[in-house]
């Protein structure tokens, strides 16, 4: 469409260029040719009545006593004889005119001829002057001299000389049909060089146009192949130019975009980042996952933050001009969540959006309070047997000391919590070394079998003072194991000595023993008081307690199972726990059986 509008102007343009410059050229040809023709009318007519001695022979002629008839036959011989030096034909015709009258009186062959008074007739007739003026527009050229007469008696007379213009009619239309054909002519090729030149440049626009196509698909590297040394070349190499660095730039930020969209996808934080219209112009994968939306459902940033009661409105950015950050602390779905508001700018220095980074520190949060929990119960863990140390020390010191049953007493008791501090800063220090990864497992090949009944002897006589039934029984032929027997066989009495303290009396604790798939299985079984189900997920916490009074009455500080947790894990096993409130509890613990290393 372009082609065809671009050719229309052009063959519309020369073509009326061409036909404007040959109708002026016609119009000047015809008016220089009409106004010569009348020029040379004139001139030539005047100078042989007044200069070549015509009308003074026709004044002669016409004042000499001779007869009528020899008048006339002499007026006629001389316009004969002078008629080719004024050009006297059909079409021009010379009279010899009486005055006032303007009769014909010679030649007698154009007597019959109707004479118009035209204005240069009346002046030579009526003021005695020769009429020589001509017009443009006029149908006729004529011209008239006054001759006035030589003698009194002698009368007066006008030369009259008459042209219809047939001949300048004839060499006008002539010019007319030149100029007609020169117009067809200089049409045709004008719209020729038209459509040239019209080709000339639309066939390289035309490149340029699909190169410019090009652009907007994305292709860059497509050189034209425009050779032309012109303005057009020179805006094709610009072009090309344009291109190669239009193709280096979108690469560059190509890079860029994606290198930001990698680091943005595997940042742990979440990030969002919204306009000033408060719409959402990107969210990446942790923000989708940490606050379960999606680029699709995103609400607007006023909505989304009031409904996590983040305290927030776009407002303060846009129209208060903050640029410093903001930070708040929400909960969200059982998380603890602190979220930055970033503001950035456009070049114009006017807030663009606001960047959001949501930080998921829970963990932190859970750490600090279960680091808080973890101070409190070691003082309060630590401040019973002190006080009782305390306290007793200062009742022998004030006067007992004689008293030996009473000492043996007070020292028995002091010798019994110190022992529950000793067991508890081990117990603490053994935790502190599993959690730096600093414990140090002395391995070897030992039968777990004869570990299991070696456990079951141990707690025989507990189990039978607090009236419970200890049975051990193997589900089959137990591999060896290659692992530390020590701290196996302390995560074991660990979980024993459990259910045989927080047994019911008369009731049984079951230790069954077995392999399947490469590990060995060991279930401790009691149908004692169980655990509450809101309690099971905490059952290996440090320092949790189940019932906290009847713990600490046999002894307990709620470390056993956290380092029982952590000795099975270390050596790649698991442990897991069962229980129903009030039924019983069943532990498992599974532990892998390679026997070399």
């Amino acid at each position: 469409m372009f082609k065809n509008k671009l050719i229309y102007k052009t063959v519309a343009l020369f073509a009326g260029v061409t036909i404007l410059l040959i109708a002026a050229f016609g119009v000047i040809s015809v008016y220089c040719v009409t106004a010569g023709y009348e020029n040379a009318f004139k001139e030539t007519v005047g100078t042989t009545v007044e200069q070549d001695g015509f009308g003074a022979a026709v004044q002669s002629i016409m004042s000499s006593a001779k007869r009528e008839f020899v008048k006339q036959y002499e007026i006629e011989n001389l316009i004969k004889d002078y008629s080719s030096e004024m050009g006297l034909g059909e079409n021009r015709k010379c009279y010899i005119l009486t005055v006032p009258g303007g009769e014909i009186v010679a030649p007698t062959y154009l007597m019959g001829d109707a004479i118009i008074k035209t204005r240069n007739l009346t002046n030579a007739i009526d003021r005695h002057v020769t009429g020589n003026s001509t017009g443009l527009r006029a149908d006729m050229l004529d011209y008239a001299a006054y001759l006035s007469p030589l003698t009194d008696t002698s009368g007066e007379y006008v030369v009259y000389v008459t042209d219809n213009k047939a001949e300048l009619h004839r060499v006008v239309s002539t010019i007319l049909w030149i100029m007609l054909w020169m117009l067809l002519l200089g049409g045709l090729v004008s719209a020729l060089i038209a459509v040239y030149i019209s080709r000339s440049v639309t066939q390289p626009l035309r490149k340029l146009s699909r190169r410019a196509d090009s652009f907007a698909r994305g292709v860059y590297d497509m050189p034209s192949d425009l050779s032309r040394t012109d303005e057009i070349g020179t805006l094709s190499k610009s072009f090309n130019h344009m291109g190669r660095v239009m193709s280096k730039t979108i690469s560059q930020m190509d890079a860029d975009k994606h290198k930001v969209d990698v680091i943005l996808e595997h940042i742990t934080n979440g990030i969002m980042a919204f306009d000033t219209d408060q719409k959402l112009i990107h969210i990446n994968p942790a923000a989708s996952e940490l606050l379960g939306i999606t680029a699709a459902d995103a609400p607007e940033f006023d909505s989304f933050f009031e409904k996590l009661d983040a305290g927030v409105c776009m407002a303060e950015f846009t129209y208060l001009d903050k640029y410093s950050s903001e930070i708040r602390d929400i909960i969200y779905n059982n998380k603890h969540i602190r979220i930055y508001f970033v503001p950035f700018k456009m070049d114009n220095e006017r807030t663009a959006g606001i960047v959001c980074v949501f930080e998921d520190f829970t963990e932190q949060f859970n750490l600090e309070v279960a680091r808080r929990e973890f101070v409190a119960e070691v003082s309060h863990e630590l401040k019973t047997p002190l006080f009782i140390i305390k306290t007793h020390t200062e009742t022998l010191l004030n006067g007992y000391l004689s008293d030996k049953a009473i000492l043996k007493k007070f020292l028995t008791t002091i010798e019994d919590e110190a022992d529950k501090m000793t067991e508890l800063v081990r117990n603490l220090l053994d935790l502190s070394k599993f959690d730096v990864q600093k414990f140090s497992m002395k391995k070897q090949v030992f039968s777990i079998e004869d570990m299991l009944r070696g456990i079951v002897s141990r707690f025989e006589l507990e189990a039978e003072q607090n009236e419970i039934n200890l049975e051990y029984v193997s589900m089959g032929e137990l591999p060896k194991m290659y692992a530390d027997p020590v701290q196996i066989e302390r995560a074991i009495v660990n979980i024993v000595s459990n259910a045989i303290k927080y047994g019911r009396k008369g009731g049984d604790v079951n230790i069954a023993a077995g392999s399947m798939y490469n590990e060995v299985y060991i279930k401790v079984r009691d149908n004692g008081y169980g655990i509450p189900k809101s309690d099971l997920e905490h059952v290996f916490d440090r320092f949790f307690r189940v019932d906290r009074a009847r713990t600490r009455e046999k002894g307990g500080t709620g470390l056993g199972l956290s380092i029982a947790k952590e000795i099975i894990e270390s050596h790649g096993g698991t442990i897991t726990i069962e229980s129903e409130y009030g039924k019983f509890t069943n532990v498992t613990i599974n532990l892998p059986t390679a026997t070399t290393k």
